[in-house]
């Protein structure tokens, strides 16, 4: 359980900093969702105490981090967001309570550099995450599929002749 996030309560908003390290999905009634991950993630409403809170946490991959671009691995964004408590587990076998991140807004790059563009149809967005991740997906039998690639590589010609 994530107790240092537990502690901040879930009564008001706070403002974090966190490292991005990769995309990723998850399937939800057989649909593909895309997700990030963040590490290190910080709480710095005190910027004179910056306080790790979580190792990482994965966030549904929302237009407010989807503006950002194509993030690259170590890219430090902000955001504020509010604590969430969920129920973790399958429901068929023992949950337990765990606490998260919910509602992020107000999200940028600490550095403010721009990023190339990411496709906003979903299915090209998963083709995106699936050819950055092929590799990891083949080998540990996850869903690779070349459908949402071809979706994501048209998306792809169609912006270099732009």
């Amino acid at each position: 359980m994530r107790k240092k996030v537990q502690q901040i309560g879930n009564q008001q908003r706070h403002r974090f900093r966190a490292k991005f390290c990769r995309l990723g999905y998850k399937v939800s009634y057989g649909h593909f969702k895309p997700t990030l991950l963040l590490t290190e993630v910080e709480l710095i409403d005190d910027m004179e105490k910056p306080q790790v809170v979580t190792s990482h946490l994965w966030f549904n991959y929302t237009t407010g981090f989807q503006r950002l671009g194509q993030l690259q691995p170590g890219d430090v964004i902000l955001f504020n967001a509010r604590v969430h408590q969920y129920r973790k587990g399958y429901f068929t076998a023992k949950q337990e309570v765990d606490y998260n991140l919910s509602h992020p807004s107000k999200v940028g790059l600490a550095s403010g550099q721009k990023r190339p563009l990411v496709p906003e149809d979903n299915v090209a967005l998963i083709g995106m995450i699936m050819m950055q991740n092929e590799d990891y997906y083949l080998a540990n039998d996850r869903p690779y599929e070349p459908f949402y690639v071809s979706r994501y590589q048209d998306w792809l010609q169609k912006e270099i002749g732009r």
